[in-house]
């Protein structure tokens, strides 16, 4: 049983890394598009939301798939 926690805590730290890895690189392409002028926050916000719509659950699904395969 403690064998399945210690995975279960390595599998949430891997996880939270990611999505820190993930927002801290989003960030960075967005303040340096914004420096550059090809972007406005209010463009980005609109495309995430679009982007975020369309593609969202097929990736968390996908995640999932990935999760059970590993398991």
């Amino acid at each position: 049983m403690n064998d399945d926690y210690e995975k279960i805590g390595i599998l949430l730290s891997n996880m939270t890394n990611e999505v820190v890895s993930s927002r801290v690189r989003v960030r960075a392409i967005v303040e340096l598009l914004g420096e550059k002028g090809l972007i406005t926050r209010e463009e980005y916000e609109e495309r995430f939301k679009k982007v975020f719509e369309r593609d969202a659950i097929s990736y968390r699904n996908d995640l999932l798939k990935e999760v059970k395969i590993d398991e």
